[in-house]
């Protein structure tokens, strides 16, 4: 599964949220997967630097209520790992 952040989820800032152990800011511009492991794909700003097509997987704590994006971003992160 695929889902892409729209203009509305844009507006509200749904496809931003910053990992301070890492001092990265991500603006997320889809998501991958299914159950509780996705794959956000996006633009990540790290110490003053951006990088385009920047992946981060994670595994939710639980499975999100349904397969929307606003679900998915709501439920806690377990782990998450960069892939590039």
């Amino acid at each position: 599964m695929k889902l892409t952040f729209t203009e509305e989820h844009i507006k509200n800032e749904i496809n931003k949220f910053y990992l301070e152990e890492d001092d990265l800011m991500m603006e997320g511009e889809y998501i991958t997967g299914e159950g509780k492991n996705y794959i956000i794909s996006g633009v990540a700003t790290i110490e003053g630097e951006r990088y385009h097509e920047f992946e981060i997987e994670f595994e939710l704590l639980e499975e999100p209520a349904e397969e929307t994006i606003e679900a998915i971003m709501a439920v806690e992160w377990d782990w998450y790992d960069f892939l590039c």
